[in-house]
C-alpha cells in the first residue's frame, strides 16, 4: 500500500524538476559585475541564494539555484521595482559567486574607512590653513 504523503512528495519533486527544466541554465558564470552586486542587499543574496547577472531597463536577469515560488518572485520584484528573469546556476558556482560578492563588499568597506582616515589629516591641514587666513 502506498502512503498518500509519499505520493504527494514525489509529485512535488516531479513538478519542481519539470519547472526547473523550463528555466534556462547558465553554466559558465564566474563573476558578477560590480554594478549588479549592489542591486540586491547581501542579506537577500545569501537568504534566497540569488545574484543579479544582468539588467535591461525593466528586467533583471537573476541567477538562482532552483525554482523561485511566486511569493519570492513578488518580494524580489517589489524590492527591485523590476521584472525578474530567472536563470538556473549550479549550487557550487552560486556559493562561489556569493563568497566573491561578500569578499568584495568587506574589502570595499575596509577601504572606504581607510580612505576616510587618510583624508582626516588633509582636512585638518585645510581647516588650519583657512583658520589662519581668517585671523590674518
Amino acid at each position: 500500500m502506498i502512503e498518500a504523503s509519499s505520493v504527494l512528495i514525489s509529485a512535488e519533486n516531479r513538478i519542481r524538476r519539470v519547472s526547473d527544466d523550463f528555466l534556462p541554465r547558465l553554466r559558465d558564470v564566474r563573476r558578477v559585475p560590480v554594478r549588479y552586486q549592489r542591486m540586491l542587499p547581501l542579506s537577500v543574496i545569501k537568504r534566497y541564494q540569488c545574484v543579479v547577472l544582468g539588467a535591461t531597463s525593466h528586467i533583471l536577469t537573476l541567477g538562482v539555484i532552483g525554482h523561485l515560488n511566486e511569493q519570492r518572485l513578488g518580494f524580489l520584484r517589489a524590492l527591485t521595482g523590476m521584472a525578474i528573469f530567472p536563470v538556473l546556476v549550479e549550487p557550487e558556482k552560486m556559493s562561489l559567486l556569493i563568497a566573491r560578492i561578500e569578499r568584495y563588499q568587506r574589502f570595499r568597506q575596509r577601504y572606504s574607512r581607510a580612505s576616510y582616515v587618510l583624508q582626516l589629516p588633509f582636512q585638518m591641514r585645510q581647516f588650519l590653513f583657512l583658520h589662519e587666513r581668517e585671523r590674518a
